[in-house]
């Protein structure tokens, strides 16, 4: 392979339009009097900036095919083909201030470099497919968009987009990614966007704005999968059907039609300030670590399953909910028993809190919130057994233990559920329904028929479920 001097380099270029086999070692050229060149098995020593020192409005083709490269910069061109294939880059490659019709990168492996593209505008369809990043990062920063925009079959180490607009369609499908933190949006415009079928995805979108479809189905689950949506709107719908994400967190959100998270499986989820105008589906969703769910999240998902008639999910997060509450109950407490001044809260607060959760800890315990029939039925009739025990005792502590004595306890502990009935069947006179034979015994028929009378409205409650 020989060297190749400027000199000779724009000599060659009259005959032909190929450069093979060469090294080049000079740092710039000029394509004012070039329509075409091609670079095939070169080594680009040195850094090298490649431009149009006339910016005429002729258009230029580029190409670059199994090349090394140290630091290439392609500036101010009109450009009708840039294409690059199977090349290797030592530390960087950058497009700036260019227009360009087709845009090709296609099976660059073994990528430890930054590919930088900044204030270009790409007029027909922009191929990114099948490229392997080891380390370093794809930037876009100010580029504008006009066809579809396509990223494919890639692994990405960190990807970056700021200040980008897609005026058509963009497809950032079927690629994986190396590194935390690994891809940013940061103030873009979408039309329509496919994020749909990606691996080991840490995705931040914030303040990106969407006029048509986007879509993120189809995810698979990883331990680091982590999609964050911050002061984003969304003008048609956002799908993220049968995605499997470790992290979801969405603030700040505004979709004015449907979103979907049907068959959707997270880890954790936070959903706040999220304004969802047509409504979002959220049937069969799964959460896993749905006790590290705060109430608001809960909350929003619950509304938009009562919203669409889900009655059997709407059930489940209505338990959640519940749970959500009484943990933050419980936090509340010690926060406000630490302050003695009360300088944040109000002075019956606490009071109030506290009789919020006596009656949480008390409904979940019977029946998980009027949801478990079968828990309910065990504690009525275990807590009747014990009062009606007490009740019969105190009543009966003189009489001996024979067979009508069981008869009578069995058909007393029956009588004892009926919650209407006050008739003591064991005061001795009969004189009055109201008269005990021991003082003491009223407190354990008092309590147990409370007691009764609650198992079984949450009994009653069980069973109504999912009744509108």
């Amino acid at each position: 392979m020989e060297n190749l001097k400027e000199i000779e380099f724009y000599e060659i270029l009259k005959e032909s339009s190929s450069i093979k086999f060469r090294i080049i070692n000079f740092s710039e050229i000029d394509l004012s009097n070039i329509a075409s060149i091609e670079f095939i098995d070169c080594v680009f020593s040195k850094p090298i900036t490649i431009f149009d020192n006339e910016e005429s409005n002729e258009k230029k083709t580029i190409k670059l095919s199994k090349c090394i490269i140290n630091h290439l910069h392609i500036t101010k061109c009109n450009i009708d083909i840039l294409s690059v294939f199977e090349i290797k880059i030592a530390n960087k490659f950058s497009i700036s201030n260019c227009k360009i019709d087709k845009f090709n990168f296609f099976d660059c492996l073994d990528l430890n470099c930054l590919i930088e593209l900044k204030y270009n505008i790409f007029f027909e369809v922009f191929n990114f497919e099948n490229n392997h990043f080891e380390t370093g990062s794809l930037i876009l920063y100010d580029n504008s968009f006009l066809k579809e925009c396509i990223f494919q079959k890639n692994n990405f180490y960190i990807l970056g987009f700021a200040k980008t607009v897609f005026k058509d369609f963009l497809a950032l499908t079927n690629n994986t990614f190396s590194k935390e933190r690994n891809a940013d949006f940061f103030i873009c415009e979408f039309q329509k966007a496919d994020f749909s079928g990606l691996e080991n995805v840490l995705f931040r979108f914030s303040y990106c704005n969407f006029y048509n479809n986007c879509l993120f189905n189809d995810i698979k689950y990883y331990i680091t999968n982590e999609i964050k949506i911050e002061d984003c709107l969304f003008e048609k719908n956002l799908q993220f059907n049968k995605t499997s994400i470790y992290r979801l967190q969405i603030k700040d959100l505004k979709c004015e039609e449907i979103a979907s998270f049907q068959d959707t499986f997270f880890d954790e989820i936070q959903i706040e300030r999220a304004i969802f105008s047509q409504g979002a589906l959220f049937d069969d969703i799964q959460i896993k670590n749905i006790d590290n769910c705060d109430r608001r999240t809960i909350r929003t998902i619950k509304l938009q399953l009562q919203k669409f008639d889900n009655k059997i999910d709407y059930n489940r997060f209505r338990v959640y909910e519940f749970n959500a509450y009484r943990k933050e109950t419980n936090h509340k407490l010690k926060k406000y028993k630490k302050d003695i001044n009360r300088f944040s809260h109000r002075k019956r607060e606490p009071i109030q809190l506290k009789r919020d959760l006596f009656v949480l800890q008390i409904s979940e315990f019977v029946s998980e919130y009027g949801t478990d029939w079968k828990r309910a039925l065990k504690f009525t009739l275990i807590t009747g057994f014990l009062f009606f025990t007490s009740f019969y005792i105190l009543e009966n502590f003189n009489l001996s233990i024979d067979s009508n004595n069981w008869e009578d306890f069995v058909f007393g502990y029956l009588r004892f559920f009926l919650i209407t009935d006050f008739k003591n069947e064991y005061y001795e006179t009969g004189e009055s329904v109201l008269k005990f034979n021991c003082f003491l015994s009223l407190f354990p028929f008092i309590i147990g028929k409370i007691a009764v009378a609650f198992g079984l409205y949450e009994m009653i409650q069980s069973f109504r479920k999912f009744k509108s």
